[in-house]
């Protein structure tokens, strides 16, 4: 499941640079030094640690997915259309069919 792709769709771009720069960099990438370092693990170790990243973006992510009350969402979009809806001006203003 793409649960990054979602919550952008959604408009929490930030949150999810928040929740990827965590998971990956505060989380993932230490993680793996301790393992592929420390515990001798190698490239192993490295790429269990970025995994683990990996794993904790995406129940991040999907948790908030399900927690999410979509029908508020919904009503925000249409507010947001709206918005723009009311700004909306001709594609081609001034044009005519005796122009062709």
């Amino acid at each position: 499941m793409e649960t990054s792709g979602v919550a952008v769709g959604c408009g929490w771009q930030q949150f999810v640079a928040y929740v990827n720069v965590g998971s990956y960099y505060i989380v993932g990438v230490p993680l793996g030094v301790v393992l592929g370092f420390f515990f001798n693990l190698g490239a192993k170790g490295i790429w269990g640690g970025l995994i683990g990243g990996t794993a904790l973006q995406t129940t991040i992510l999907l948790w908030v997915t399900i927690r999410t009350d979509w029908t508020k969402e919904v009503e925000e979009a249409q507010k947001r259309l709206n918005k723009w809806d009311e700004k909306k001006q001709p594609l081609l203003a001034g044009f005519n069919d005796n122009d062709k």
